[in-house]
């Protein structure tokens, strides 16, 4: 007769298995770790196209040449404007730093000339101003802080420059993974939900918080952000203002940041340019000067009440606070991607809450 096979019992082979893939988990996310923000970077990607790409399906029944489509779409999207960007923002950003250090290290903060004998109330804060600006102890001290604020920049550029290979191969393993995330995302979603040891109405409760969460942030924060960034371009190219191209894209990263907006970037330039016109005699600026006021108010500014509830609908039920601190913790943590990491992080915390409270209310 064959010798007995002995099996171990159902509890040891249990806590054998709970261990080994504790193990194995740790070993896979070691191995990972590098390429985390980049995976996470694909996720936010393949969501935000992941419409397109439901949308050829009328028109391209394959997978396959359906996801490549629309990853070759969005890597075009991507680095044909980033580079168009970079080559003509960074003369103008180089031109703005420099110009602005000149009037820091000269004290002739604002260029506004006020005749003698005409002083209007904008000459007399202007003069107040310059003469503050002018004072040798602040000079200095706004000095040593252009001198800081140009080595961590010469320090960070050098840094990108160093890291290009790596970046480089974080945006391949991007677009390599979003090509898969669009083509078996979904499947993957439904495997993930099936794994979750949780009640299936919780279940439900956690993804569709997650998406709402998502497509709130996405559609009412990203897009509408890139939409007022280009406005205020179009805005600033209009009213004569120099760098239109950066001064748009800035306004677009801080059209991100909640409860900040756009306002600190054209109000400024608004003001600076009434002001010089009122102190120089000069109606044509002072009038750019207000029509860039109500422009930045109604159309780059104003654009948001109208976008939010065309594109966001009903989904809009996100706490602000929940936003903002998901945003910029996420962004801290994350990355990039932690502009829509961030925020879910927070909201699937509050909804395991939600969770407990209800469990812990019916027992």
């Amino acid at each position: 007769m064959p010798a007995a096979t002995h099996f171990p019992k159902d509890g040891v082979f249990k806590y054998f298995f709970i261990v080994l893939f504790i193990a194995i988990s740790a070993l896979a996310f070691w191995v990972a770790k590098p390429f985390i923000n980049a995976l996470l970077m694909s996720a936010v990607v393949a969501y935000v196209f992941y419409p397109v790409y439901n949308k050829l399906e009328r028109l391209i029944k394959y997978k396959n040449l359906r996801a490549a489509i629309v990853s070759a779409f969005i890597l075009l999207l991507f680095i044909g404007p980033l580079f168009l960007v970079i080559e003509a923002a960074a003369p103008d950003a180089r031109y703005v730093f420099v110009r602005a250090k000149q009037k820091i290290l000269t004290g002739e903060v604002l260029d506004v000339s006020c005749p003698v004998g005409k002083e209007t109330t904008l000459c007399k804060i202007s003069n107040r101003i310059q003469l503050f600006a002018q004072d040798p102890e602040v000079r200095y001290y706004l000095g040593d802080v252009v001198s800081k604020v140009t080595n961590f920049v010469i320090a960070k550029i050098s840094g990108i420059v160093f890291a290009l290979p790596i970046i480089m191969l974080n945006l391949f393993v991007t677009f390599f993974a979003v090509f898969y995330l669009l083509k078996d995302g979904t499947a993957l979603i439904d495997k993930i939900k099936r794994l979750l040891p949780i009640r299936v109405k919780h279940r439900e409760h956690i993804f569709d918080k997650l998406r709402d969460t998502a497509h709130a942030v996405v559609y009412g924060s990203l897009v509408i952000a890139i939409i007022q960034g280009a406005l205020g371009g179009l805005g600033f190219w209009m009213f004569s203002v120099s760098s239109p191209l950066l001064w748009g894209f800035m306004m677009a990263l801080f059209a991100l940041v909640p409860f900040v907006g756009t306002a600190v970037i054209w109000l400024p330039a608004a003001i600076v340019m009434i002001a010089t016109g009122s102190s120089e005699g000069d109606p044509v600026l002072t009038w750019k000067g207000i029509g860039l006021l109500l422009y930045g108010f109604f159309i780059i500014s104003g654009i948001d009440n109208i976008l939010k509830p065309m594109l966001i609908g009903g989904r809009a039920g996100v706490h602000p606070v929940l936003i903002l601190i998901g945003v910029l913790g996420g962004l801290a943590v994350f990355g990039v991607a932690g502009f829509i990491i961030g925020p879910l992080v927070l909201a699937v915390f509050k909804v395991f809450l939600d969770i407990y409270q209800r469990e812990y209310e019916e027992a």
